[in-house]
């Protein structure tokens, strides 16, 4: 088996650009949308939640109504999701920043068969971790009252 590139990894775990890695094991990021993107794929597509002690603030204020505050609460919901849903997965459709914050427009979806859920999740990146997170989530419907995709 070949060996995976830096540039051929970052594309596919969605287009970041990536400097080498820190003492961490994190890459440096160029910008706070390559950061959220990498942290992201890591524990919603990689299934490693071990990123969130290293990625996101000592304070992490969550407005999503299924989790409570703080780093420890969002790890413990994120790794109880992923043992439930070992065949989970939430592709990025779209990403982009405005300052300090990043928006990932994002098809979840629990295992392969499943029509899943459109979701735009927002984060807040302070000093180079992630601080705050929101997100609105709509089930994709079995029939649309038009031709266009929720993507």
């Amino acid at each position: 088996m070949r060996k995976i590139t830096a540039a051929l990894a970052a594309a596919v775990l969605g287009a970041v650009t990536m400097t080498p890695a820190t003492a961490d094991g994190i890459p440096e990021f160029k910008n706070n949308r390559d950061m959220v993107g990498y942290f992201w794929n890591q524990v919603f597509n990689r299934h490693d939640p071990s990123v969130i002690d290293q990625m996101t603030g000592e304070t992490y204020t969550q407005h999503s109504p299924g989790f409570a505050d703080g780093k420890k609460a969002f790890r413990d919901g994120i790794t109880g999701f992923l043992k439930e849903f070992p065949e989970s997965s939430a592709e990025i459709k779209h990403i982009g920043a405005d300052g300090d914050l990043v928006f990932i427009h994002n098809h979840i979806k629990l295992n392969p068969k499943d029509r899943g859920q459109a979701a735009v999740d927002i984060f807040r990146v302070r000093d180079g971790k992630i601080v705050e997170h929101w997100d609105v989530i709509q089930d994709i419907p079995e029939k649309a009252e038009n031709p266009n995709t929720m993507f």
